[in-house]
């Protein structure tokens, strides 16, 4: 039983459906981002109390923090609790593949999916991109990746330079004067899943953002984003395909 939305989605890679007792109502949408039908049939849950009891599972995977109260319940039904840890990098994502793997018992499901995504990453680092452009995560400036996020590893392993990646900074904010004087050559915006554009994608749509960047957005899917998955490495060939699509500049700001 998975009580986290990026477990849910390890689980549903890892092991069968009918080993699955149940993934979170939250599911649904980031399967549909990036493995769509894969849930379908599942029993979904709520992160109650009331769930662990109806389910009853042997094992829960749940994020890098439990409640006493789960992990209570947890005992009271036999089941073990294995906490999967929040990771910003590819080599964290490596970690917690197998980690999962191992738990649930599919070992070398585990290291095929490891070896498709260095496959991914081995690709893009055999073709540097012709132009190393400057980009950044903004969607409105509030909560900017920088160093230490898996945003700003996607970014380097697509061959971008992410320009507020400073040191010991891991997000920062940018109102649009500072986005303006940064002079980014792209904005990436996130607040899409499947597609679909919400209130927080369009954020960032100040009418001077849409004069200079209005054909230099590039949108993200936000689940290879913020789940570390063997996904973050496609959302990283997506990026490099994005960035090698835009034409050259005709204006700087600077």
């Amino acid at each position: 039983m998975s009580m986290n939305m990026c477990t849910d989605l390890l689980l549903l890679q890892l092991v069968p459906k009918a080993r699955i007792a149940a993934v979170t109502y939250l599911a649904h949408g980031a399967v549909e981002a990036v493995l769509p039908g894969a849930d379908a049939g599942v029993p979904i849950n709520y992160g109650t109390s009331e769930d662990i009891l109806r389910y009853r599972p042997d094992l829960i995977l749940a994020g890098d923090f439990s409640t006493p109260v789960t992990r209570r319940l947890a005992k009271r039904v036999g089941a073990h609790i294995f906490e999967v840890e929040s990771v910003n990098d590819f080599e964290g994502i490596r970690r917690i593949v197998r980690q999962v793997g191992a738990a649930v018992g599919e070992p070398a499901r585990a290291e095929a999916m490891v070896r498709d995504m260095d496959a991914k990453l081995a690709g893009l680092a055999a073709r540097p991109p012709a132009r190393r452009l400057r980009v950044v995560a903004w969607s409105g400036g509030t909560s900017v990746p920088g160093k230490g996020t898996l945003s700003n590893a996607i970014i380097e392993a697509a061959g971008g330079v992410n320009i507020a990646a400073q040191p010991g900074v891991n997000y920062t904010t940018f109102d649009v004067e500072q986005l303006l004087a940064a002079d980014p050559d792209a904005l990436l915006f996130g607040g899409v899943r499947s597609g679909k554009p919400s209130l927080r994608s369009d954020e960032g749509k100040h009418r001077v953002v849409r004069r200079y960047y209005g054909d230099r957005r590039i949108s993200y899917n936000e689940v290879g984003y913020t789940c570390g998955l063997p996904q973050s490495a496609e959302a990283a060939v997506e990026l490099r395909r994005a960035l090698d699509g835009l034409p050259p500049r005709a204006w700087r700001l600077k």
